[in-house]
C-alpha cells in the first residue's frame, strides 16, 4: 500500500510517516517547505504546491491512502486568519479535487475537537453543534466542508478525524511541538527540573500518545464501516485528567 502524508515535516505528519514506513508501507512525504524537500536525507519527499492542480494530481497518482496533516496551527490562524482560511477554502479544495481525480482509496482529513466550543465540559460527541468562532476552528470546519462536499460522507472513502490532545516526541528535533502541554512540561522538567502550569491547573483534558494516534490511523485506513454516512469521528481518550494530575505524573516518571 502507498501512503501520501502531507505536512510530513510537522509533528503528527512526521510521526505518522515514520510509523507507517517502519510497518513496511511505501510512504510519500509531502511538504510545502522547498528547503526541507531538497535537503532531506529521505528520497521520498515531494513539494506539495496546493495552488498547482496538475502537480498535485501527479503526486496523488498511484497513491492508495492520503492523510492530510498539513495546515496552520492555532497561533498561525489567530495571527493570519484570512490566509489560514484560504488554505482550507481554496488550497485544500484543490488538493481534494486532485485526490478524487487520481482515484485514491481513502482520504483522511485531520481536524480538531476545538470546533465544538472554546470550553471542554461534559460529554463531547459528534452530534454537538460546532460553536467555536476562533479562526483555527473556523478554518478546520471549512476544510471539513470542502472534503465532504467533494468526497462525500462515506467513511470507506473519506474520514474527518477531529483530534484531541496528542503528545509525544517529534521525529526530528527541529519540529516545533513544544506548545503542546505534555510536551512542554516534559521539556521544562528535563532542562530546568521545574514544571510550570500556565493555565488553570484543575482544567481537565484528555491526552493520547502519538504512537496510539498512528495505530488508529492505520486501523481506520484498513477498516470497512457499517454506517456509510457517518464519516466525522472524534479521536479522544477514555478518561480526562486535570493538568495538575498530568504534571504530577510527569514529575513521578522523571
Amino acid at each position: 500500500m502507498k501512503y501520501l502524508i502531507t505536512g510530513a515535516n510537522g509533528f503528527l505528519g512526521g510521526r505518522l510517516s515514520t510509523f507507517l514506513e517502519n510497518k513496511g508501507f511505501e510512504i510519500i512525504r509531502g511538504s510545502r517547505d522547498k528547503k526541507i524537500v531538497e535537503s532531506s536525507n529521505y528520497n521520498n519527499w515531494v513539494l506539495t504546491e496546493f495552488d498547482n492542480y496538475e502537480s498535485l494530481k501527479d503526486i496523488c497518482n498511484g497513491v492508495d491512502f492520503i492523510i492530510h496533516a498539513a495546515g496552520p496551527n492555532a497561533e498561525d490562524c489567530q495571527n493570519n486568519p484570512i490566509s489560514s482560511y484560504e488554505f482550507y477554502n481554496l488550497e485544500t479544495k484543490n488538493f481534494v479535487k486532485a485526490a478524487k481525480a487520481s482515484k485514491i482509496r481513502k482520504f483522511i482529513f485531520l481536524s480538531t475537537t476545538h470546533v465544538y466550543n472554546k470550553k471542554f465540559e461534559g460529554l463531547i460527541d459528534e452530534n454537538l453543534p460546532t460553536l467555536n468562532n476562533h479562526p483555527y476552528a473556523l478554518g478546520n470546519l471549512e476544510g471539513e466542508r470542502v472534503v465532504r462536499e467533494i468526497l462525500g460522507n462515506n467513511p470507506d472513502h473519506c474520514i474527518i478525524l477531529r483530534l484531541t490532545n496528542i503528545f509525544g516526541f517529534p521525529h526530528r528535533k527541529e519540529v516545533n511541538c513544544w506548545m503542546l502541554f505534555i510536551n512542554n512540561i516534559c521539556k521544562e522538567i528535563v532542562e530546568s527540573q521545574t514544571i510550570t502550569i500556565k493555565s488553570n491547573p484543575f482544567i481537565k483534558r484528555d491526552f493520547i500518545p502519538a504512537t496510539n494516534f498512528c495505530k488508529i490511523i492505520l486501523r481506520l485506513c484498513e477498516s470497512k464501516f457499517i454506517y456509510k454516512e457517518k464519516n466525522i469521528m472524534n479521536l479522544g481518550a477514555e478518561k480526562a485528567i486535570s493538568l495538575l494530575e498530568a504534571a504530577k505524573l510527569i514529575q513521578k516518571i522523571y
